[in-house]
């Protein structure tokens, strides 16, 4: 389970982001970590690409076999989640995420998409209707 983003539909307006904040960061802190990653690809014709990525909640996730103080799990949807307050912060996750998603806060807790406790907030804003929840675990590549 995942959510995808079809790049043919996204514009990068960037409302999945900020929705994806908003929710979880409600209290308007400052140094707020989006747990969306966003990119902008131009390809060698000139014709720009946007995508927003979040965790794939891989079936058979590394972060979560791989996390010393079991700070993450799978809950009974299929999100995997992270218990902020079993977080070490040590950062094993990142480094055997193949997609490169874990980011931490400025209390050096891992954070990530959670499927926003089922709400999909940024599938719900996206005026393009770019991002939709997929049972796939892979991507749709990228052609220039």
């Amino acid at each position: 389970m995942r959510i995808a983003c079809d790049t043919d539909k996204c514009t990068g307006c960037l409302a999945c982001v900020v929705t994806c904040m908003d929710y979880h960061d409600a209290d308007g802190r400052e140094d707020t970590v989006s747990r969306r990653l966003y990119r902008k690809m131009v390809c060698p014709s000139g014709y720009t690409h946007y995508i927003t990525e979040s965790c794939r909640h891989c079936k058979n996730a590394p972060c979560m076999t791989h996390c010393p103080s079991g700070a993450i799990s799978r809950d009974e949807v299929g999100w995997t989640r992270v218990d902020a307050d079993k977080c070490a912060g040590c950062g094993a996750c990142a480094k055997v995420c193949p997609f490169g998603i874990p980011r931490f806060d400025s209390s050096g807790k891992m954070v990530k998409c959670d499927g926003c406790g089922g709400g999909t907030y940024c599938v719900r804003i996206c005026p393009n209707g770019a991002l939709s929840v997929d049972i796939m675990a892979l991507p749709k590549l990228i052609y220039c």
